[in-house]
């Protein structure tokens, strides 16, 4: 018998910093993704994503969804033009944004410790998915913890694993120290996708993009030009 030896797959790691409420993370994922589908049979992918903070002032208890962006963009007429285009390009990649449905604006922390520790366990990807939906796409009060509660349960997680995991300050913690760091590692705006510890991409870049990054991982063949990005300023996401 003649055993055929299989070439093996090169490892691609892709840690991507990003925030539940930025819409561009969500659309950026989606093209991330495809461009992931696209190569499986070349590379295995390991995609784990970090915690990032667009507003970090934000009380826990949230504030009203239209009353915060209002504050941020003064005329209703430009934020419709906003939700617009956003809505358009999230259509194009399969996403349903209804930004005029949010109840609330969030502060994110605790929905990253759900995410570490859902990381920790080995469903943070189908996480992810869930929390961007129940933001944007059916919106809901991700400030209730009876919320989370409700969407931790199909994952087998009881309302005290929830609570407990929510109330645990060392993880809190932890999670306020790995977004620091990116931000001294001068990450101002997400999404900001780092691959294999090396490169780095910056915005919801497109599948083509993606695919030239994995396929070279050279620097020079990364795009210079700016991308769409949620940014600490205010001044680019919803």
């Amino acid at each position: 018998m003649i055993m055929e030896t299989l070439p093996i797959k090169k490892k691609i790691t892709i840690d991507v910093v990003s925030d539940v409420v930025c819409p561009w993370c969500y659309i950026g994922k989606k093209r991330l993704e495809t461009a992931v589908d696209q190569l499986q049979s070349e590379y295995n992918f390991d995609i784990t994503f970090r915690p990032f903070q667009l507003d970090p002032t934000i009380p826990s208890a949230g504030v009203d969804y239209k009353t915060h962006l209002a504050s941020k963009f003064g005329s209703e007429d430009q934020l419709v033009q906003i939700f617009q285009r956003v809505e358009t390009i999230g259509e194009s990649v399969g996403i349903d944004f209804k930004f005029r449905e949010i109840p609330k604006a969030i502060n994110t922390l605790p929905l990253h410790v759900l995410l570490k520790a859902a990381e920790e366990e080995g469903f943070q990807p189908e996480l992810t998915k869930v929390l961007f939906e129940a933001y944007m796409v059916k919106p809901k009060d991700l400030s209730d913890i009876n919320t989370l509660v409700a969407i931790m349960q199909p994952f087998g997680w009881s309302e005290s694993k929830t609570r407990g995991i929510l109330n645990d300050q060392t993880r809190v913690e932890a999670i306020k120290a790995e977004i620091k760091n990116y931000q001294q590692l001068g990450i101002s705006g997400v999404p900001f996708f780092i691959i294999n510890n090396k490169y780095g991409v910056s915005g919801a870049q497109t599948t083509e993009t993606f695919l030239s990054a994995f396929q070279s991982l050279k620097p020079e063949d990364f795009p210079t030009e700016e991308a769409n990005i949620c940014s600490t300023d205010g001044n680019d996401c919803l």
